[in-house]
């Protein structure tokens, strides 16, 4: 099944992302995802709630799937979806495609895992973070 994504945010590629090829850089496809989740984090609370609770994140996995160039002055739209929760963690999905032609140039998923700074050790997804994350999983909307 394919998944559900929750959230979009677009990017435009700069200059200073591509390489002497004239396509970006392939490190440069993980800042976008990064961003991309990082700001899905911020507009939905999801960073808010876990603070709340005195935890946060930690990246445990990335990995990207590259499908077709990108060049200087392209946007992206950078979807965001939760794929799959566990206990203590949660994987997201996420696609970036080309806006002028709709292509798919990337595809990345990457593993989030609650931690608790404090103790320095990871922790259990609380209740009402997982909540949100369960309502990304269906498509469903979530409060802020």
């Amino acid at each position: 099944m394919p998944p559900t994504y929750a959230f979009t945010y677009r990017i435009e590629v700069r200059f200073r992302d591509c390489d002497s090829l004239r396509h970006v850089n392939n490190a440069v496809y993980f800042t976008y995802f990064e961003q991309a989740r990082l700001v899905m984090g911020e507009t939905l609370g999801l960073r808010r709630t876990l603070e709340e609770v005195g935890l946060g994140l930690i990246l445990a996995h990335t990995s990207c799937d590259y499908k077709a160039q990108l060049v200087f002055g392209d946007q992206i739209d950078v979807r965001v979806g939760v794929d799959t929760i566990g206990r203590s963690s949660f994987t997201y999905c996420m696609e970036a495609r080309r806006v002028r032609d709709g292509e798919v140039v990337a595809l990345s998923r990457s593993v989030q895992v609650v931690f608790d700074y404090a103790a320095q050790k990871t922790a259990p997804i609380p209740d009402t973070f997982r909540e949100k994350l369960e309502a990304l999983v269906s498509g469903s909307s979530i409060g802020s």
